[in-house]
């Protein structure tokens, strides 16, 4: 991968980590779906990049891939768990992230907690030259 690309690449990822980062500080109690969904998508804006994709916005059962409708009269509530999933495009270069939290609750926050440590050891064990058995 040249230079360019690989900084468009960078970009994107960056964009897209800011972004999630201020919409699931956002997620709240009364809150409604589409109010982070637009906050959360002019933040990519404002950043610089392009919507990869609408943001997605997963509440309990819903395992994936809701985006909210311009008409949408969903709010959070207390208990909730919440996946956002936010993607970011800087010329068509692409970079995808989601994070899962609760709203105002920490029932699940071992189930997330040992969720994000394992993401964290494959990041670290993933490598160049690396064989995955």
């Amino acid at each position: 991968m040249n230079e360019e690309v690989y900084r468009k690449y960078k970009k994107a990822g960056w964009v897209a980590a800011e972004a999630l980062k201020y919409g699931i500080e956002q997620i709240k109690e009364g809150v409604s779906y589409l109010e982070i969904a637009e906050t959360v998508e002019k933040k990519i804006k404002d950043l610089g990049a392009g919507l990869a994709f609408p943001v997605n916005i997963a509440v309990n059962e819903v395992a994936a891939h809701f985006t909210p409708r311009h008409n949408d009269g969903h709010i959070f509530q207390k208990g909730d768990v919440v996946k956002l999933d936010v993607g970011a495009h800087v010329d068509g270069y692409i970079a995808d992230t989601a994070a899962t939290t609760e709203v105002e609750n920490d029932r699940y926050s071992d189930l997330m907690q040992a969720s994000h440590d394992a993401l964290a050891n494959v990041i670290d064990a993933v490598k160049p030259n690396v064989k995955l058995q």
